[in-house]
């Protein structure tokens, strides 16, 4: 075998470097399967982490939904009772009334005086042939004049809305420099005095009616923002310790007596029903500080008085600054105890109200009210936090941004037609004149500023707003991320 014998030989002289040249290719082998195992691991491992954030992301996008979703679903229970309470209608009403009623007095009373005056004509004996006296011409030509302004005036009131009728109404119902006509008032016909007390009862409720919803959908929006995200959270971290006994890579801290962030239903229903004190005790102590506010800011001013819109952009920041400090000017006012219960007893009534009254009698022992401890303290230290305050006061400022473009901008602000227009075209007079500053008297801007309160508790584009308003999107991640105590 001559073959098999120069292989052979050929082996034994290049023994050494075939041994070099087989270590190397095995080396090279074994090194490329580690590698291999390596880059494989971790893509696994960047692909388990992507699905994880798009997993926290799905979750936390969803969990702000459903922050939209829950604020729209008590809006009603918050609103019937702002606006029954405060009914502002019920006073326009009662000025409409009251007007109409003169009217037709009117009426009556200057076809009684054209009928006296026909009387007294043919009881002097005129002749038909004979002309009148300019005194007695005048006279009946002021009556008939004033029965045709009557009439226009009625006519009037059917094609124009009662509201404006009302505050056209304003001159004759609250200036005081005119002249009292001693007469005797109709049933149910206003004399001065009552109708000066209705207009200032409509000028203090407009206010504090349209402010206190403003204050009320933020502060719930808010609240809820920090219970789902608080509830996520708390089911993020329980179905991340249902993996870590098969993963031994996740290490969750074990509570006692059960597994890590669970949350029975009940502790979940009796912590979503906290809101339960703002919508039906907090909205009130909302109401008290801004109807002060409202007294001592905007009570001295007279409602003939003229508003320019800077000037109504004064009144506004001078009602927030009062609201939003305390007496000194300087230190934020909290609103904690119109969020949430502040007090043994207040905690006790709420449970009571929303149907948890076998829990209140126990609170110090069920097991189930020590994690709703947990997580209303965790919640209230979240409301007491200066991040709080600060993304509040931008939710604020972007709530009171739209309300000051709808209740004075609109009134108030030049009109800007070059928008709308031509983008180069020639300037007139017309254009001049929307171009100046308007005024307007307080009586006239009630009507917007009362109306203003049903379009925040429809929600709509109050509502809408907070969705694009990034530093509460922030403030959300931050309260569901905090898992720093649960996961090691």
């Amino acid at each position: 075998m001559p073959f098999f014998t120069s292989i052979k030989d050929y082996a034994k002289r290049h023994r050494k470097g075939l041994l070099i040249t087989a270590s190397l290719a095995g080396g090279g082998y074994l090194a490329g399967r580690f590698a291999a195992s390596k880059i494989r691991d971790m893509q696994e491992k960047t692909t388990s982490d992507r699905m994880a954030r798009e997993n926290l992301k799905r979750r936390f996008q969803q969990n702000q939904n459903d922050c939209v979703f829950t604020v729209m679903s008590l809006l009603p229970t918050l609103g019937d009772q702002i606006l029954n309470e405060m009914n502002i209608e019920a006073q326009w009403a009662k000025l409409q009334e009251s007007r109409k009623l003169e009217r037709s007095e009117d009426k009556a009373r200057l076809n009684r005086d054209a009928a006296k005056n026909t009387q007294t004509e043919q009881e002097g004996g005129i002749k038909p042939e004979e002309h009148p006296t300019e005194s007695q011409d005048l006279s009946a030509s002021s009556v008939k004049i004033d029965l045709i302004k009557v009439e226009n005036a009625q006519d009037t009131t059917g094609s124009q809305a009662t509201l404006e009728n009302s505050v056209d109404s304003l001159s004759e119902a609250v200036d005081p420099e005119a002249p009292a006509v001693p007469r005797v008032v109709p049933e149910g016909v206003l004399d001065r005095k009552a109708k000066q007390l209705v207009w200032e009862e409509i000028k203090r409720s407009s206010f504090t009616r349209t402010l206190t919803s403003i204050y009320s959908i933020t502060l719930l929006t808010m609240l809820t923002h920090v219970q789902l995200n608080l509830l996520g959270r708390f089911t993020y971290v329980w179905s991340v310790s249902a993996l870590s006994r098969s993963e031994p890579s996740i290490k969750i801290q074990q509570e006692e007596g059960g597994d890590a962030g669970f949350l029975d239903p009940q502790t979940e229903r009796m912590f979503l029903s906290a809101s339960w004190w703002l919508l039906h005790r907090g909205w009130r102590k909302c109401s008290k500080r801004i109807q002060e506010a409202v007294d001592d800011i905007v009570g001295s001013i007279p409602l003939r008085s003229t508003i320019s819109y800077e000037k109504a952009e004064d009144i506004l920041y001078k009602l927030r600054r009062r609201i939003e400090f305390e007496d000194d000017g300087k230190t934020p006012f909290s609103f904690r105890s119109w969020m949430l219960p502040d007090t043994p007893e207040e905690e006790a009534e709420f449970l009571r109200e929303t149907g948890f009254s076998e829990v209140s009698d126990e609170f110090s022992t069920n097991k189930s009210s020590v994690t709703f401890r947990r997580l209303i303290d965790e919640t209230k230290d979240f409301i007491d936090s200066p991040d709080f305050s600060s993304v509040l006061t931008s939710c604020l400022d972007e709530i009171f941004g739209i309300f000051d473009a709808q209740a004075f901008g609109k009134s108030l602000l030049p009109q800007d037609d070059f928008e709308t227009g031509e983008r180069i075209r020639e300037v007139t007079e017309a254009d001049l004149v929307n171009m100046k500053p308007k005024t307007s008297t307080l009586a006239k801007l009630l009507p917007v500023i009362s109306r203003q309160a049903h379009l925040v508790i429809a929600g709509n584009e109050y509502l809408n707003a907070f969705a694009y308003i990034k530093e509460l999107q922030a403030f959300s991640a931050m309260v569901y991320t905090q898992y720093e105590d649960e996961v090691v």
